[in-house]
């Protein structure tokens, strides 16, 4: 009797180490290979993907001596906390102080010396993070992709997708060992005037494309620096917060895909964007450029500051 007792209990054991072994095992969060989500998930079928960073991957290569983190919000905001190691700069900092109209670019020589003050060099790779939406780190964005510096990248969400994964801020700034810096080429490719404007209102294959709010639009609001209201005529209204989703990250491609093709926004017409003074502008041009892959896309630097101050250039308001 004992004997069929031991055999009947050895079975058993038998049994449950089987299932034991034929069941798969899985890892804890802790175990867990974390994929680089650049390249998968909301960020799959981006037409660049390094363009955008995440705070899970800035967290794994912040501490590496090619890599400064810029903040680009205003100073008071970077005093009360940022991310380690992040430098500051704000938008007069890389605005040109001689041009008649607030917010123009900085001139190369001006982006020289400022990128050298930040302790950029040519092969350093820039992440940029602002907040409220961060069309401030696009903007940043622009002009050094103009100035020819391709190592760039944006942190998706800003500094509130950093504290939303748990990451500290801190008080304390950085040391910075300031550098030379060269700008070989500068690509006005990107770039558009008011020339390139007042033609494009007369070619159907150029698309005007106000990014402001649209009480702007319509010219029912007006914020300070411009002296009309209103919007350039034949403008299509996308506003620039529509590319982001309710957490203030971009939305995936196949969102941004139809948004933009819904109004006629496409890959074989040329696109102008333009806002109050070219920031919110710079946030749809790299929407459309780096996410959508849209060849041809030129920011309207000038933008409605300085088209409002030209009385010889048409306007329309009203919806």
């Amino acid at each position: 009797m004992m004997i069929k007792k031991l055999m009947v209990l050895l079975l058993i054991a038998v049994l449950v180490a089987g299932l034991v072994a034929c069941t798969p095992v899985q890892k804890s969060n802790d175990q867990a290979e974390e994929k680089p989500l650049t390249t998968e998930g909301p960020y799959k079928g981006f037409a660049n993907p390094q363009a955008v960073i995440t705070p899970q991957e800035l967290k794994e290569i912040m501490e590496q001596a090619n890599v400064r983190i810029v903040d680009v919000r205003n100073r008071a905001k970077y005093l009360l906390g940022h991310i380690p190691g992040a430098v500051n700069t704000y938008r007069s900092d890389y605005g040109d102080p001689n041009n008649q109209y607030d917010g123009m670019r900085a001139t190369p020589e001006q982006m020289e010396k400022l990128l050298g003050k930040l302790g950029i060099s040519e092969d350093t790779l820039v992440v940029i993070y602002g907040d409220s939406g961060f069309h401030d780190a696009c903007r940043f964005w622009w002009l050094l992709d103009m100035y020819g510096h391709k190592k760039v990248r944006v942190l998706d969400g800003g500094l509130e997708a950093w504290k939303a994964a748990g990451y500290e801020t801190t008080l304390s700034q950085p040391t910075i060992k300031e550098t030379t810096y060269k700008i070989k080429k500068v690509d006005e490719s990107k770039l558009a005037t008011v020339e390139d404007v007042l033609a494009a209102m007369k070619d159907d294959n150029v698309i005007i494309l106000d990014t402001r709010s649209y009480e702007e639009y319509t010219g029912e609001k007006m914020k300070k620096g411009a002296v009309r209201a209103g919007r350039i005529p034949g403008a299509v209204w996308v506003e620039w917060t529509e590319a982001l989703d309710d957490q203030k990250s971009f939305k995936n491609y196949d969102e941004l895909k139809k948004l933009y093709e819904s109004k006629g926004i496409t890959h074989d017409k040329t696109i102008i964007p333009y806002c109050q003074s070219a920031v919110r502008s710079s946030h749809t041009t790299f929407v459309l450029t780096q996410l959508l892959g849209y060849k041809n896309v030129k920011n309207y630097d000038g933008s409605w500051i300085e088209w409002s101050h030209r009385d010889d250039l048409p306007l329309e308001t009203g919806e």
